[in-house]
């Protein structure tokens, strides 16, 4: 029997009387049609964020680390919920949307786990997950879709069975493709994910070097050619400290761009 698809209104009425979600944005609640999330709106972020990392890409002349506006309010909560049905029609594995209301919407819970924290403990299923993570991505891709904020905090595992597998994909309140081209937010995709793996992931250069080759080639040309003219550029940070008392952003930033620069001679003739 296929299980309801509708919050009941016992749901709503609870969900509406919470605070939690008002309090913190994000509540979890047990439903009538199982696990869901409740994600109340994001404040708009002010400008200068987007001033700062703009003027970043374009010193760089790397057009897909400019920030997509996050504009928050009902704006950002239309994008999200937008994205997430374009995605899920696309067959990914993106939370489904069960009810939206004036100040908040209702989504499919995925599971209690982020990637970046499987990676952070070393756990030993973390290497295979950022390899099923990067295969879901290039799925996507092939469909001629894209992400948003494709990190590894917002890769969902679910390990509440015996084998912790990759349940999907979150956070979408910003679009890129108000600001780039499709190819260039899609190696936006892939410089998120890199930069916030690398640093910590337990695998060696030629592991990460053989697979990254592997799904960037696969991509369509222009793709591909766009990643590697973007790790030319970017190789140069990879003289950034290495040491965690510089923050973690400057060791992934210059993990992220040794890579760039290794991917950079492996393919210097395209």
């Amino acid at each position: 029997m296929t299980p309801p698809t509708r919050l009941s209104a016992d749901d709503l009425a609870r969900i509406t009387r919470s605070s939690g979600w008002r309090a913190h944005r994000i509540e979890v609640f047990d439903t009538s049609v199982g696990r869901v999330i409740v994600k109340g709106q994001r404040p708009a972020r002010h400008p200068a964020r987007y001033r700062l990392m703009s003027g970043l890409a374009r010193l760089l002349g790397t057009p897909m680390l400019a920030a997509a506006p996050a504009l928050g309010g009902v704006q950002g909560q239309t994008i999200e919920i937008d994205r997430l049905q374009v995605l899920g029609a696309a067959g990914a594995p993106v939370p489904r949307v069960l009810h939206v209301a004036g100040d908040y919407f209702v989504m499919t819970w995925l599971g209690n786990t982020q990637l970046a924290e499987m990676i952070h403990r070393h756990h030993p299923a973390a290497l295979s997950l950022w390899q099923k993570g990067a295969q879901l991505l290039s799925a996507l891709h092939a469909k001629q879709q894209y992400l948003s904020q494709c990190v590894a905090r917002n890769v969902v595992v679910d390990d509440r069975g015996g084998t912790p597998r990759v349940a999907g994909m979150i956070d979408f309140e910003d679009d890129p493709r108000q600001i780039m081209s499709l190819a260039e937010a899609q190696v936006r995709d892939w410089l998120l994910y890199l930069q916030s793996s690398l640093w910590n992931l337990p695998a060696n250069n030629e592991t990460v070097d053989w697979h990254v080759d592997h799904w960037v080639q696969a991509e369509h040309i222009e793709v591909s050619q766009l990643f590697a003219r973007t790790c030319r550029k970017l190789a140069l940070l990879r003289h950034l400290p290495r040491s965690r008392r510089w923050g973690r952003d400057t060791v992934a930033v210059q993990a992220a761009a040794a890579f760039a620069h290794r991917y950079a001679q492996r393919h210097a003739a395209h």
